[in-house]
């Protein structure tokens, strides 16, 4: 009786989790669509986009329509401008409405990318376990609910982590890679990072791996 109990204890604690996630993103969306309107500056826009090679003369062209979210992610959360992030200036300049938009502008602040490798997936918590690869951490719990419906334990994610105070999620923009190819693709990142022309090694990183997804990762779609 004490087991069961405490477990559906747990799962009201779960349950809450997942319910402040479901908010913060979409709250999340609608501010970066804010932040875009307001202080996302072309140059910035076109500077990141012929960084990634998707851009021609003064056309921006793209594979998919998911390269859009590419784009806006790594111009948001990546691009400098007098060694600002977009994000950084909209905290600044215009700020927040409310505690969850702050909260959202700090964990941004706070987002880091990197090579994760999928451990352990609760479906039932919407759950992923991940290692970190590029930055050797381990155990790292990110809530996505996409993911811990269709991902595969092996599977390597390359994402944006955007920390909370109680759980973890992604930006929404992710490339995914099959876990076999992790050393070779460790040695080709190390090599395409080298040609990225900048001197920020989250670009280097951004632009490698999305790169190494043209030519390598597996399809994903954005919903």
């Amino acid at each position: 009786m004490f087991i069961l109990r405490r477990n559906i204890y747990e799962a009201k604690i779960t349950m809450t989790i997942i319910e402040k996630y479901g908010t913060y993103r979409q709250i999340s969306m609608e501010l970066n669509h804010k932040i875009m309107d307001s202080c996302l500056d072309p140059g910035v826009l076109m500077k990141s986009a012929r960084l990634l090679g998707i851009v021609r003369g003064d056309t921006l062209i793209f594979d998919s329509e998911d390269e859009t979210n590419v784009l806006m992610d790594f111009a948001l959360n990546d691009y400098r401008v007098n060694n600002k992030k977009t994000i950084e200036i909209y905290r600044e300049k215009i700020g927040w409405q409310d505690k969850i938009e702050k909260d959202i502008l700090d964990a941004l602040l706070s987002s880091y990318t990197s090579l994760f490798k999928v451990t352990s997936i609760s479906e039932a918590e919407n759950t992923l376990l991940l290692n970190d690869i590029l930055n050797k951490k381990d155990n790292i719990k990110l809530i996505d609910i996409a993911f811990s419906k269709t991902a595969i334990i092996g599977l390597l994610l390359f994402i944006r982590l955007v920390p909370f105070k109680d759980f973890n999620m992604t930006s929404g923009v992710s490339f995914v890679f099959p876990g076999d190819l992790k050393e070779n693709l460790l040695r080709r990142y190390k090599k395409l990072s080298k040609k990225v022309e900048s001197d920020s090694d989250s670009i280097k990183r951004f632009v490698s791996f999305f790169r190494l997804n043209k030519i390598g990762g597996m399809e994903v779609r954005y919903e």
